[in-house]
């Protein structure tokens, strides 16, 4: 299987290198090139609905469209309380309703938005539009007052790796997990096509260029057998990272149906709880040299 944003990579290089159409001109052929949307199961709307625990959302965009997607809070929360966050930004083809159920992690809720054009979200995607869309609906999660500010880590997965890097570049997070994450577009049409793509699609959907801005520790969750987004992209990508890396290996997985998987949500698990033991040192560690000082 090739990836998608490979073959859209190589389209892009085809036209600009024709001097066909400028860049902005890309943005029709995007949706089903690249992000290629997915409706939403009515059937798994209903189940979703019922959960005392999950809420319907929706957030507006400025030009009048309505993202729809869902908050999943911890186990044993009390309403009225802020509980930590992590915001889910999903791959190619990927309605995110489906990892609802499968998300889980001690303590934490979960904010997983359609882009435009998939399940309930009204638009169409592209670039641009769903890269604005990620930084606004952080803002709209940090303006929650369920929700910790200080505790939002954001999650990618393939495409949306690039999107929560984007994020993070751009926003405060206390982390960024980033599933099956890649360098370049460019890089992997080079991988997959043997194409000197990078002069020509230059910093469309490039990760590398971003991640040294970013200085939040990231978990680069790389699956063994991905043919998709090799794990030597998401090392390429983890070794440009300007914050502490930590890096997992998936053994005998490839790049479908991780999220399935228990072990991904384990790895996903044990670092978030690491977060909050890192969390509690710092607050420690501050209160005792608090007291120290007033001493």
């Amino acid at each position: 299987m090739r990836p998608i944003v490979v073959c859209a990579a190589a389209l892009a290089a085809t036209l600009l290198g024709a001097g066909c159409v400028a860049p902005a001109m890309l943005e029709p052929f995007e949706p089903q090139l690249i992000f290629r949307p997915r409706p939403m199961d009515e059937q798994q709307v209903k189940a979703l609905a019922a959960s005392s625990r999950i809420e319907e959302v929706r957030v507006a965009t400025p030009d009048g469209l309505m993202l729809h997607g869902w908050l999943k809070h911890p186990e044993r929360w009390t309403p009225g309380t802020p509980h930590p966050l992590v915001i889910v930004y999903g791959g190619v083809g990927q309605e995110v309703s489906e990892l609802v159920t499968h998300a889980h992690a001690a303590g934490w809720g979960w904010l997983m938005i359609n882009y435009r054009g998939f399940g309930r979200s009204e638009g169409s995607p592209s670039e641009r539009a769903v890269l604005g869309d990620a930084k606004r609906v952080y803002d709209w999660a940090l303006a929650r007052p369920d929700v910790d500010g200080r505790n939002i880590v954001v999650l990618g997965r393939s495409l949306g790796s690039y999107v929560a890097i984007a994020v993070a570049a751009a926003r405060k997070v206390r982390a960024a997990i980033l599933a099956t994450p890649f360098d370049s577009a460019a890089a992997l049409g080079e991988e997959h096509y043997r194409l000197p793509l990078a002069w020509l699609v230059q910093s469309r959907y490039n990760p590398a260029l971003i991640a040294p801005l970013v200085s939040a520790p990231a978990l680069f969750l790389l699956a063994e057998k991905d043919e998709v987004t090799p794990v030597k992209n998401g090392l390429a990508l983890a070794k440009r990272w300007g914050g502490a890396v930590t890096t997992v290996l998936l053994p005998g997985l490839g790049h479908s149906g991780l999220e399935s998987r228990e072990e991904f949500w384990q790895s996903v698990g044990e670092y978030l709880a690491a977060i909050d033991q890192s969390a509690l040192a710092t607050a420690s560690g501050t209160a005792a040299a608090g007291s120290s000082t007033s001493r």
